[in-house]
C-alpha cells in the first residue's frame, strides 16, 4: 500500500487492516505513535509481542509465526515494539509476502528518508508506513478546529483558549478531549466555554492505564470502579495489560542482570512518556520477575476462559482483575 497519511488512519483501521499484512508507525512524537499503536492493537484478540533479540537470532522463527494462520480464521497480531535498521534482517521476508498472513505492527522512533526499513515498508504491497511528527501550538489548534468541523461544530469566543488551558498541548490528550467534546455537543452548532468546563478533564473518563496502575498497586476499590466505568471498552483491557506486563518483564529482567531502575527507564525503547516514568519505577521496585510472570499467567488464563465462555466473559474478567489486584496488594503489604 505504501505511505499512509495520518488522516487516513481511521479508514485504514476500518477497511484495510483485514486485507493488509502490517503497519509501521514511526515518528518523533512517541506518545502519538504509542496511542495509534494501541488503536490497532485494540482491534485484535490474539496478540504476541516479539522479542527483537530472539527474532534477529532466529529470523525463521519470526516468519513461522507470521505465516501460521489459525485454523479458525482469526489473525494474530505480532507487535514489534521499537524497531530499528537492524530489524530488517528478520522483517525483510515479511515485506515481500504476497499472500495474507498474520498482521505485523511495528513502532519506531523517527526513521529518515534514507532508512532502508522505512523504504521496505513503503514499497511493500501489503504493508503501510505511517509517519507521526510533533505539532506546534498553531498546528494543534488547527487540528482541533478540523476535528470539530467534521462534526459541524466550531468554537465560540473564549472556548478555544479555555480548552487548551484545560488540557494542555499534548496531541494525544487534545485528540481524546476533542472526541469527548464532540459527543457531548452533538446536535449543537458550536462549542462554548460551558461545554469545555462541563466535559474536559472529567475524572469519570478513565483510561486503560489507570486500570493497569490500580491493579498493579493493589488498589481493589479503584480497580473495580474503573473496570466497571470502562463499559464497552472492557474488552480492550487484557490485550493492552498483557503488553504492559511484557514490557515490565523485559525491564525487570534487565534489572536482575544488574541494571538500575533509572538506567532501565532511561534506555527504554520506545521511550516511556515522562509522566509514566514514576509509575513504571514503582511497579519495577515492587514486583519481582516471578511476580510479573505469575500475573501474565493469570491474564492468559482469564483470556482463554472468557473466549470459551463468551456469555460469562464480563464476570470472568472482573474476577480475574480483582484476584490479580489482591495478589499485588498482598505483595506490597508483605
Amino acid at each position: 500500500m505504501g505511505v499512509l497519511r495520518e488522516e487516513e488512519f481511521e479508514t485504514f483501521l476500518k477497511r484495510r487492516v483485514s486485507t493488509m499484512n502490517g503497519l509501521l508507525i514511526h515518528g518523533s512524537d512517541s506518545a502519538a505513535v504509542s496511542m495509534l499503536a494501541r488503536r490497532v492493537i485494540s482491534g485484535f484478540g490474539d496478540i504476541s509481542q516479539i522479542d527483537i533479540a530472539q527474532a534477529k537470532s532466529a529470523p525463521g522463527g519470526f516468519m513461522d509465526q507470521m505465516l501460521s494462520l489459525s485454523l479458525l480464521g482469526d489473525r494474530q497480531l505480532l507487535f514489534v515494539e521499537g524497531v530499528d535498521e537492524t530489524c530488517l534482517k528478520f522483517l525483510e521476508p515479511a515485506f515481500s509476502q504476497t499472500s495474507l498472513c498474520n498482521f505485523v505492527l511495528m513502532t519506531s522512533d523517527n526513521l529518515g528518508k534514507s532508512s532502508k526499513l522505512r523504504a521496505a515498508a513503503e514499497v511493500s504491497n501489503l504493508f503501510a508506513c505511517l509517519a507521526i511528527y510533533e505539532e506546534d501550538t498553531a498546528a494543534l489548534r488547527e487540528r482541533a478546529r478540523k476535528l470539530l468541523a467534521i462534526e459541524g461544530l466550531s468554537w465560540t469566543p473564549a472556548a478555544e483558549d479555555l480548552f487548551f488551558d484545560s488540557v494542555g498541548q499534548q496531541r494525544t490528550i487534545v485528540s481524546t478531549e476533542i472526541e469527548k467534546l464532540v459527543i457531548y455537543a452533538r446536535g449543537q452548532k458550536s462549542v462554548g466555554p460551558e461545554d469545555v468546563s462541563a466535559i474536559c478533564g472529567d475524572v469519570a473518563g478513565f483510561e486503560i492505564d489507570e486500570l493497569v496502575d490500580a491493579v498493579l498497586s493493589g488498589d481493589l476499590e479503584s480497580a473495580d470502579r474503573i473496570f466497571q466505568a470502562l463499559g464497552s471498552e472492557q474488552t480492550r483491557f487484557f490485550p493492552l495489560f498483557a503488553l504492559h506486563l511484557t514490557r515490565l518483564q523485559q525491564m525487570r529482567s534487565e534489572m536482575d542482570e544488574g541494571g538500575t531502575v533509572e538506567n532501565v527507564l532511561r534506555n527504554a525503547r520506545p521511550p516511556i512518556f515522562f509522566k509514566r516514568k514514576s509509575v513504571f519505577a514503582s511497579q519495577l521496585r515492587a514486583l519481582t520477575l516471578e511476580d510479573v510472570v505469575a500475573i501474565q499467567e493469570a491474564v492468559q488464563t482469564a483470556v482463554l476462559q472468557s473466549r470459551k465462555l463468551g456469555d460469562l466473559s464480563g464476570s470472568i474478567n472482573s474476577r480475574a482483575i480483582l484476584a490479580i489486584t489482591r495478589q499485588c496488594r498482598s505483595k506490597l503489604s508483605a
